[in-house]
This record gives C-alpha cells, sequence and structure tokens, in this order.
C-alpha cells in the first residue's frame, strides 16, 4: 500500500504542467530585449545592468533587472532556449510560485556573487537559469530512483561543462553562474519538494538560504578588496 501511495504522488509530481510562469520570464525578456532597441541599444543596459559601484551606491535593482537584459541575439536566444528547456522541468516539478521564488532569489544571489568578485558589467539570464539547473539537481535527488541517470548522464554533466566554459571564456560571468546554482540547491529545500521534504527540512533550508544571501551581502556591500 505505501508503495503504490509513492507511485501514485510520484506520477502526481512528474506529471507535465503547463509551464506558465516560464512562458511569462520568456515572454518578460524577450520583451526588454526588443524595448532596449526601440529606446536606445545601449541605453536600458547602462541603467538596469550590474555593476558594484553603482549597486553599493544604492540601485539595489540592478541586482534583479540585469537577470532580463541580453547584449545581442545570440545571448538572448542561447538564454531564451535553456530557459524553455530547463525552466519548464523545474516549474512542473516545483509549481509556478515555487518556480517563481527558485528562479529570483537565484537571480539575486547570481548578481550578488558577481559583483562581490568582480567590478565588471553584467547581464544575462544565466545566474537565474543556473539556480534552476540547482532546483532539477535537488528534485532529482529525491526521485533518484527516477532520475539517477539522468543525474549523472545529463544534468551533472552539463552543469559541470558550462562551468568550465566560463573559466575558459574571459567574457562569461561564472561568479553569476555559481552563485545562481547555490542559491538554486538552497532555495529549493526551503520551498521543499511535495511529500518529500518534512517541515524541519524546509526549514533548514530557509535558515540556509537566509544565511547564504547575507554572507553575499556581507561580501558585495562590506567586505574591502
Amino acid at each position: 500500500m505505501k508503495n503504490n501511495k509513492d507511485n501514485m504522488e510520484a506520477e502526481k509530481i512528474l506529471e507535465p504542467k503547463k509551464p506558465i510562469m516560464t512562458f511569462v520570464f520568456l515572454g518578460i525578456i524577450v520583451l526588454v530585449f526588443f524595448l532596449q532597441f526601440i529606446i536606445n541599444p545601449l541605453e536600458l543596459l547602462v541603467n538596469l545592468g550590474v555593476q558594484r559601484e553603482l549597486v553599493q551606491q544604492g540601485e539595489v535593482y540592478r541586482l534583479i533587472t540585469a537577470a532580463f537584459l541580453h547584449l545581442d541575439i545570440i545571448h538572448l536566444l542561447s538564454n531564451a532556449y535553456a530557459l524553455f528547456v530547463i525552466g519548464k522541468l523545474s516549474e512542473s516539478y516545483f509549481g509556478k510560485w515555487k518556480f517563481t521564488l527558485i528562479y529570483l532569489f537565484s537571480a539575486l544571489t547570481g548578481s550578488l556573487l558577481s559583483i562581490s568578485m568582480g567590478d565588471g558589467f553584467s547581464i544575462g539570464a544565466s545566474g537565474a537559469i543556473f539556480g534552476l539547473l540547482g532546483s532539477l539537481l535537488y528534485f532529482g535527488y529525491h526521485y533518484r530512483v527516477y532520475f539517477g541517470n539522468v543525474l549523472l548522464r545529463q544534468i551533472i554533466p552539463v552543469i559541470v561543462l558550462n562551468l568550465a566554459i566560463g573559466f575558459m571564456v574571459e567574457s562569461v560571468d561564472n561568479f553569476a553562474h555559481i552563485g545562481g546554482l547555490i542559491g538554486g540547491l538552497l532555495i529549493s529545500k526551503a520551498v521543499g519538494v511535495n511529500s518529500k521534504d518534512k517541515r524541519s527540512d524546509k526549514i533548514n533550508g530557509i535558515i540556509l538560504s537566509i544565511i547564504y544571501l547575507a554572507f553575499l551581502v556581507f561580501l558585495a556591500f562590506f567586505m574591502e578588496r
């Protein structure tokens, strides 16, 4: 009876669902990209992108807005495709509201680690997308009976390969990727996987997420380099 109950719960969670918020985020980044060229190709990037000094001066909104900006069509298409593929899985498994929190928290932590470790200008949704990969890692661990091979042969290799490329290509903000990935893992534990995470697990996840966020804020705003 327990096995049947577990199987029914797994089937319900694994059943594909409409990725509403994934399409919302996709629509926003595409709309913003076209607005860049209607208004001015560089104006939105300059006014909304992440840059350490500007954020420290009080323009903290940049930590989120930068995740919806892209430099060119290749940058946009690559992130849009990744968001479509990874986002619809994460949203299907966690639900639209948990997915939204994971996406935004990952974007925030990615931007914070980016400005903590560098002084350059950073834009793009890749930090948030790495956070979604982190959420799939967390979900796959709970359902490793179903996703064990997927984790080992697809998700983990994709993460490792992209991080390796990020360290080799100077223009890629790998700190945003790492910050988003860790943020996605921790906030996924905080929101929890239905029928798998106990209340104590979620509380631990919330505590770890707060500590991680506070640590990044300290690095970004108070740590001298």
